[in-house]
């Protein structure tokens, strides 16, 4: 849902709808590998629309397409948009109407020389009554142009009326009920199944691959198979598993498959200019419509919501998008970079989806495949507004890497369809600091001296690590620094680091030197040396 960018492509027509509501249209790219990526612009649909293109589906498509400043035909002026689409109409009645099904008259019938005549039941019906649903159809019976009805919920049964007065004719049983809608040769077809039989998923699949058949034997032109759009329930009802199953079924069969179901969830509320609200998430996560874009109810579109319908058909329709291509656009996109200070690599970089631009992404670190955390891409990031991203997408996350080379990689967690993103991984070198500490020789008195001073390891901030006392270049004592170093904690040194030996030596000059071990790296260091004399 995204005021996306998004980055579809449609023309001056996109440019005019993207400015009037407020989005920001995208600079063009930069070469830096860190850019985000833009999906590239369509043609225009003056260079690449169909001639004709005809639209075949019930009360949502016929929104969308019908009248002659429609959704659709404002989104492919090059166009000539004929919509066929009809209110109330189930998949069988659709089907008919595009001519895959040829009803016959059951009984002899005389059509009168002007006006109505009820033709009966026609034969050849492809479901029962009761699925089929009502028709409304341009037809021919016997050469005599008009209208058949049938919508029993108006008390309308099979009635003909003719458009053009003449002399009467008399039709006989079995005489074809041509439909005057079907595809013309060269014309392009949107064919939308509807929502009004969803429950019938075979007969809805069996219309539609009819609907696709006979476009191919009349047209010869391109089709478009959209998605079953939420209706009448969510994802885990009845309803919603019923549009999955034909979605899915769609989508395999017909490259010309077109997933509005998912654009409507994934980007399209950006798109509009809008922000999507938490009720517009909690909708789309029931698998749903957005309330941003219903009407009466929340299965119909309001204005908003069927031009973003005519913008994704377009691209289809004049651009030559494809389902993958679409799909891949709602996938997250995420830019990382990693330094290492000894131990330590910051992770860096920005994440976004284009299902929700305004959400923040989760985002996973792992070193050398080990899962090291999560953080949340929410931190400013105003390199990508720039590219009309808005909201900030950037991150940062500190983890403990091992000495030498280590993988470094993150993983963006999609929010939508397009799945996860791993972007590029980076090699890192960890270097083990060695521990860190100083010493002092004080008198004590007569030839005696304390040793004293702290040490600890940046590997192991809390441990009390072992030091070796050397006077003149051989082994005087080990020990291990646990005494109290509260002096060190205003500088981020937790715990007990000191330590303390004495040595009586002979008068003279002498030299002594501590040395501090790691546990944890094995590195020892000389944290310090000092030449002193005692006197005899």
């Amino acid at each position: 849902m995204v005021a996306r960018r998004r980055w579809f492509g449609m023309g001056a027509f996109a440019a005019t709808i993207a400015v009037a509501a407020g989005v920001v249209m995208p600079m063009p790219l930069a070469t830096a590998e860190d850019a985000p990526a833009a999906a590239e612009d369509a043609p225009a649909a003056a260079e690449a629309a169909p001639a004709t293109v005809q639209c075949y589906g019930d009360s949502i498509l016929a929104s969308v397409c019908g009248g002659a400043s429609s959704a659709l035909q404002q989104a492919i002026p090059a166009s000539r948009v004929q919509s066929y689409a009809q209110g109330g109409h189930s998949s069988g009645s659709i089907a008919t109407k595009i001519g895959a099904y040829v009803l016959r008259l059951s009984s002899p019938v005389t059509i009168p020389g002007s006006g109505s005549v009820s033709v009966g039941r026609p034969a050849w019906l492809p479901s029962p009554d009761h699925a089929f649903g009502p028709l409304y159809m341009q037809a021919s019976i016997a050469g005599v142009g008009g209208w058949l009805f049938h919508d029993p919920s108006q008390g309308i049964a099979w009635r003909f009326d003719r458009t053009v007065g003449g002399a009467p004719v008399d039709a006989p049983a079995g005489t074809a009920i041509q439909s005057l809608e079907v595809p013309q040769p060269g014309t392009a077809s949107i064919i939308w199944a509807g929502t009004n039989n969803l429950l019938d998923v075979s007969q809805v699949l069996a219309d539609v691959d009819a609907m696709v058949r006979h476009h191919q034997a009349t047209s010869g032109g391109p089709f478009w198979v959209v998605s079953v759009t939420p209706a009448w329930g969510n994802s885990g009802s009845i309803y919603g598993q019923a549009r999955s199953r034909i979605n899915a079924t769609l989508q395999a069969r017909y490259a010309s498959y077109v997933p509005l179901d998912l654009y409507l969830a994934n980007g399209a509320i950006t798109d509009a200019g809008l922000v999507p609200t938490a009720r517009d998430r909690e909708w789309i996560a029931a698998g749903a419509n957005p309330p941003a874009f219903w009407a009466a109810d929340w299965v119909h579109f309001n204005s908003v919501g069927q031009q973003r319908i005519a913008a994704f058909l377009a691209r289809f329709v004049a651009g030559g998008l494809t389902a993958a291509q679409a799909v891949a656009e709602m996938a997250p996109q995420a830019s990382m970079s990693a330094t290492a200070s000894g131990l330590t690599a910051t992770v860096r970089g920005w994440a976004f989806d284009r299902s929700d631009l305004y959400a923040p992404l989760a985002m996973g670190v792992t070193v050398d495949g080990r899962w090291m955390g999560t953080t949340l891409a929410n931190r400013a990031s105003p390199e990508l507004g720039r590219y009309g991203v808005p909201g900030g997408h950037g991150f940062s996350m500190a983890v403990a890497i091992p000495a030498g080379t280590s993988t470094v990689c993150v993983v963006a967690v999609g929010i939508g369809a397009g799945g996860d993103h791993v972007p590029p991984c980076v090699q890192v070198t960890g270097v083990a600091p060695a521990p860190q500490g100083d010493m002092t020789v004080v008198p004590v008195g007569g030839t005696t001296v304390a040793v004293m001073g702290w040490a600890f390891d940046h590997a192991d901030l809390y441990a009390q690590i072992p030091v070796g006392i050397i006077i003149d270049g051989r082994w005087h004592v080990g020990l291990t620094a646990a005494l109290p170093s509260d002096y060190l904690r205003p500088y981020g040194v937790p715990g007990a680091h000191a330590f303390f030996a004495g040595a009586t030596l002979s008068p003279g000059t002498h030299t002594a030197c501590a040395v501090a071990v790691s546990p944890r790296t094995g590195l020892r260091t000389t944290i310090g040396c000092q030449t002193f004399t005692i006197r005899g």
